[in-house]
Formats: C-alpha cells, structure tokens, sequence
C-alpha cells in the first residue's frame, strides 16, 4: 500500500536531520581566489601590446640655449629678469626639464634649476653635435 506523506512527517524528518553548513565568508573568498589565480595563471602566457616609448624631447634654438643657460647657473639657480623668458621657462618645466626653486624676496622672481632629465638631455645634446661636428672635421681636413 502506498502511504501519504503529510506536511508534519516533513517537519519532523528536517528537524531530525542536521542542517546543512553554509560557507563562511572567508571560504568564499578562498575559493574565489583559487579560481581568479586559475584564470590569472592562464593568461599570463599571453603577453599584451608593449608601450610605445616615450618621445624624445624637441626643443627650439631658444629653449636649448636657455636650458644651457640655466644648466651653468650653478647651486644658486638662475633668475629670469626678462618678462619674456617666462613662456619659455614655462615650456621646459611643462617638459619637466628645469624645476622651480626657492622665490627671490626682492624682485618676487623665482630661481630655476636644472632638474637630471635636463641634464641627460644636455648630455645627449652635447654629444650628437660633438659627434657630427668630429665626422666633419676630418672631411674638410683629407680635401685640403
């Protein structure tokens, strides 16, 4: 014979039974991150698009010869009188070439210095027009 189950045998049977254990929070973040470092794992063969290096600084004549300028000003820095350097000044700080000192009390101007970008650059100047000046020289020298 078949017996019906009445909602109450239900009842009866969930109490008798233990309840089921829900994960804690911190089994949770366990297994989130062992899948997270399966899926990292997998894509750390595959390497993405490399960054393009950064372009090479072009300065005017102006800015060279001021950046030289403020270069050979030594540990005090230099002082721009000239309201028109300022725009110039403005662009080799925006390249991060030079770098702002300390203000002067008496005429309100700053004290600019070179910062080691700027010395690298000088550097490179120096030897791309050392090495271009040098392969000429022993040109002109053979033809006379």
């Amino acid at each position: 014979m078949a017996v019906k189950k009445t909602a109450s045998s239900n009842k009866a049977k969930a109490a008798d039974a233990p309840a089921p254990k829900k994960k804690s929070a911190a089994a949770k973040g366990a297994v989130r991150t062992e899948t997270a470092s399966k899926t990292t794992t997998a894509a750390a063969p595959k390497a993405g698009p490399k960054k393009a290096a950064p372009a090479a600084v072009k300065l005017t004549a102006t800015q060279s010869e001021l950046l030289t300028r403020i270069g050979g000003s030594g540990e005090t820095g230099y002082r721009s009188e000239k309201k028109a350097e300022t725009r110039t000044i403005e662009a080799l700080r925006e390249r991060k070439l030079i770098k702002r000192g300390a203000k002067h009390k008496e005429s309100g101007n700053f004290h600019y210095q070179i910062s080691n970008a700027g010395k690298k650059f000088l550097d490179t100047d120096k030897s791309a027009s050392s090495g271009s000046s040098a392969s000429a020289a022993p040109a002109s020298g053979g033809n006379a």
